[in-house]
């Protein structure tokens, strides 16, 4: 009596969104706690809305888990008390589907609404995209990528890259053997990693296949994707890695080269890369639908409840699966990786790449001082010819320094040098010191080693001319 009673308030509650259902008892578990039903439709109802409208649903009805699914044909329904769902990564990784499994390069996902294991195999994807908002569970997909791989398979058969640049969520795999250069932390690095990769996969294309076939499988995971290739100083360098990036995504599966990249913002302006490889998705919860829209081709990521909750799109599943990701404790992963550790392997079976540090050219890093005292030269300059005026612009600095849009970063640069007001409407922005003094120690630190005395600075502020 209690489940039917349930059932009707949920088609009352559809009905009044528009949404005319019928819900029919499929499976009762844990002693009725967990409930599936079978969703049968009404003439002229949209099934697109049943999954649109569900999280209005769960929140008026006060239920921890509602989530409508698609089996086959059939739309079902599933309903608990609990919001807690199955999610054990080890014992996905102890089962005999994962032990068994002739997937070249498996990987435990998590568990379907059906409560079975869902797993993948990484070398026919052969790349895959994570996406979703902060404390979505992004990282702990990550993490279970990385374990599924390096349990299952010896050094000899996979190698890892890891990206870790601004963030530390990766931190735990820095001393496994399967790393083929330590977890990279910096940008340039980074940079450099990626030119080697690109070298490696160019070799590797040209080797037979009996050669290729007995070389390591190369992953390399990218966490916060977007902040890294955003934050490369150099725009033509970060053109170019991009562009790089593009080319394994493309061509890396003929060399066993496989990308894991994960992002909060996967918009295409933001990625600057061709992900159009890239067809396995796992969309967690994203802050807007754009978000869910650009990795999922659809909404429905953005209405994901629950840490861990994705939705996964690949070529075996067109329709996005409602997935609860895998999860392992932080000591489960210290104890895996430990065992992980103790592994034999054979060191000369490994792709390394050479520390960073040690292929360092001289000529390139007295290009790159040459490059920054240059634009110290340039921005001294620019504020000693602020500090001459009341108000200042973008498009002044663009025709008076004979630049482009560069301009715009230059502005946001001396607002949080405290030397401009922030921006009103459309209005050019207020220059703050009118004294010597009321010029910030650091800026002033800064156009000393420029070479401006103090002198030179207060006659600017005294020669002011207007905006």
């Amino acid at each position: 009596m209690r489940v039917k009673k349930l059932a009707h308030r949920i088609e009352e509650h559809y009905a009044y969104h528009g949404v005319r259902i019928k819900l029919q008892l499929l499976l009762a578990e844990n002693n009725g706690e967990r409930l599936t039903f079978l969703v049968c439709l009404k003439p002229g109802t949209k099934i697109n809305l049943i999954f649109e409208r569900a999280s209005d649903i769960q929140m008026a009805l006060h239920i921890p888990l509602f989530q409508p699914f698609k089996d086959g044909l059939n739309i079902c329904l599933v309903v608990s008390k609990n919001s807690a769902t199955q999610n054990s990564l080890l014992q996905m990784l102890k089962s005999r589907a994962f032990y068994q499994s002739r997937d070249w390069l498996p990987i435990a996902i998590g568990y379907n609404m059906r409560q079975e294991m869902i797993f993948a195999d990484l070398a026919k994807m052969p790349h895959v995209m994570y996406a979703g908002s902060t404390n979505s569970g992004k990282s702990m997909g990550l993490i279970c990528l990385i374990l599924s791989l390096i349990v299952k398979q010896p050094v000899k058969n996979i190698n890892l890259l890891i990206f870790d640049v601004g963030a530390n969520s990766l931190g735990i795999f820095s001393d496994i053997p399967y790393l083929s250069y330590p977890i990279v932390k910096e940008y340039e690095e980074g940079v450099y990693v990626i030119k080697k990769l690109v070298e490696e996969m160019e070799r590797r294309i040209r080797v037979s296949q009996d050669e290729l076939r007995n070389l390591p499988a190369l992953v390399c995971v990218i966490d916060e994707y977007v902040s890294f290739i955003n934050n490369i100083s150099d725009k033509k360098q970060s053109k170019m890695i991009a562009d790089d990036i593009s080319n394994l995504i493309r061509r890396g599966r003929h060399a066993k080269i496989h990308f894991v990249i994960s992002t909060q913002d996967p918009i295409k302006n933001n990625m600057k890369v061709d992900v159009g490889n890239i067809t396995t998705r796992m969309a967690f919860k994203c802050a807007k639908v754009q978000n869910s829209i650009a990795i999922l081709g659809e909404k429905g990521a953005e209405k994901l409840s629950g840490k861990g909750a994705l939705l996964m799109k690949s070529n075996d599943y067109s329709d996005p699966m409602y997935i609860q990701g895998a999860f392992i404790s932080p000591d489960e992963i210290a104890q895996l990786v430990n065992f992980i550790k103790e592994k034999v392997y054979d060191p000369d079976s490994k792709f390394t790449i050479p520390e960073f540090e040690l292929l360092e050219l001289p000529e390139q890093v007295e290009e790159d001082k040459r490059k920054m005292c240059d634009k110290d030269k340039e921005m001294a300059q620019i504020i000693i010819w602020i500090l001459s005026r009341d108000k200042v612009s973008a498009s002044q600095i663009m025709t008076q320094f004979a630049m482009g849009n560069r301009a715009y970063d230059i502005v946001k640069q001396l607002y949080e040098m405290e030397l401009i007001a922030e921006k009103f409407a459309n209005q050019q922005r207020k220059v703050l010191p009118q004294s010597v003094e009321s010029v910030p120690s650091k800026v002033m630190e800064f156009l000393q080693g420029q070479g401006y005395t103090e002198d030179m600075v207060s006659d600017a502020i005294s020669n002011k001319n207007g905006g």
